[in-house]
């Protein structure tokens, strides 16, 4: 009995092990388990995950919205309104003194009529234009339009103090569409000059000025854009009164109110300084688009007016055209020499039909139009670098500058 028991505990391990092994079948069962698992993930993934990525993607993107809507909320909240009308209210006090109001009278036939009724009186002028300037300097010089003087010479200064001087008209230029006026005046307060190149499209701008007569008259605004060109060739533009009589075409754009009889006055930043002279708008009245004379090219004419009582204009002596180029090519069109004028600073200087003028004193040039604007404000005698391509070979010259004998 003791051996039967003994057989029976030891075959027992053996059919243990037989009975714990797994079969082909189970793990194969076991396989195509796991594969199904894996292959409704892969499924899921494929059609739940883009959803989810979307989903977060967009809630961050309105997390990010609702953080900068909270803070500047509380920022807003922080904002003193006191603050900003005291700003307007310093530049104004602070311009105000540098801007005078301008009448122009001719001595037409209806003003001759009258003094010839009355040879006694003092002789009679009747208005025949007005605007705005600006007192560029302590000794009696006054910068505005070309336009406002309509080719007057008969001009009335109204002095910020109530007096009215007479003026003479030291220069113009139609180009820029800028005048000088000289009036007998000492210990004026000149406007402050600011760099009309750093200040940024949206800044906040106020302009000064007599619209409609107005004397005094400040308007608020932004700088909504810059190096806006060929105005004129707009047709809303060429219907306006004020329409820019100059060819200058680097104007910028402000949303700031400007009318008839603004012209001439200043634009100015929020430090009270200078940084373009209101010179035009669209349409006979205010539309929200006005343009003015950037402060940098007023510097510039205004030191030639002093200097020689004109402006020198640069005069390269080449007549310029835009390269005609492929539509389907991947540069941009550049300014080309279609003939140079004989003995003249382009010809001494080496420069040939067919050139194409890629940099003006180290600057990419743009386009024609830029690049004669470009030459025309460089002051005559002026010694400037070009980088030309010739033939597909690039070729550095320096160019010295005569003086345009005309203005356009």
């Amino acid at each position: 009995m003791n051996e039967t028991v003994d057989s029976d505990k030891g075959s027992a391990p053996s059919g243990k092990s037989s009975s714990s092994s797994p079969t082909f079948a189970s793990l194969l069962a076991s396989t195509m388990l796991s594969l199904c698992v894996v292959l409704i993930l892969l499924v899921c993934l494929r059609f739940l995950l883009p959803p989810m990525l979307e989903s977060s993607r967009y809630s961050w993107h309105r997390g990010q919205l609702r953080a900068e809507y909270e803070l500047s909320g509380e920022q807003l909240e922080r904002v003193s309104w006191e603050g900003l009308s005291q700003v307007s209210k310093t530049v104004a006090r602070r311009v105000s003194p540098s801007v005078v109001h301008i009448q122009v009278a001719s001595n037409n036939e209806e003003a001759e009529s009258l003094n010839r009724w009355n040879p006694d009186m003092k002789p009679f002028r009747i208005p025949s234009g007005q605007g705005s300037g600006i007192v560029v300097r302590e000794d009696g010089f006054i910068l505005t339009n070309h336009h406002v003087l309509d080719g007057n010479t008969e001009v009335l200064v109204y002095m910020p103090d109530d007096r009215v001087l007479p003026a003479e008209v030291v220069g113009v230029d139609r180009t820029t569409d800028l005048a000088l006026l000289k009036i007998n005046a000492k210990d004026l307060l000149p406007i402050a000059w600011g760099d009309s190149d750093e200040v940024e499209i949206g800044s906040p701008v106020w302009a000064v000025g007599s619209p409609f007569g107005l004397t005094g008259s400040v308007s608020f605004g932004i700088l909504s854009g810059k190096h806006r060109i060929d105005l004129n060739a707009n047709p809303q533009y060429r219907g306006s009164r004020e329409r820019i009589t100059s060819r200058y075409s680097d104007l910028m754009q402000s949303d700031v109110a400007v009318n008839p009889g603004n012209s001439g006055g200043p634009l100015v930043n929020g430090r009270g300084e200078l940084i373009g002279i209101n010179t035009a708008i669209v349409g006979e009245s205010y539309r929200g688009v006005s343009f003015s004379i950037p402060s940098r090219i007023a510097r510039e004419v205004l030191d030639q007016f002093i200097a020689h009582g004109r402006v020198r204009r640069g005069w390269m002596g080449v007549e310029l055209a835009t390269e005609i180029v492929p539509e389907d090519a991947q540069i941009a069109p550049r300014a080309v020499v279609r003939s140079v004028v004989p003995d003249s600073p382009a010809e001494r200087a080496g420069i040939y039909p067919g050139d194409r003028i890629l940099e003006y004193n180290d600057k990419p040039v743009k386009n024609v139009e830029q690049l004669i604007d470009t030459i025309r404000t460089t002051p005559a005698d002026s010694t400037v670098r070009l980088t030309l391509d010739r033939e597909g070979n690039k070729i550095a010259i320096e160019v010295r500058l005569g003086e345009l004998s005309f203005a356009p």
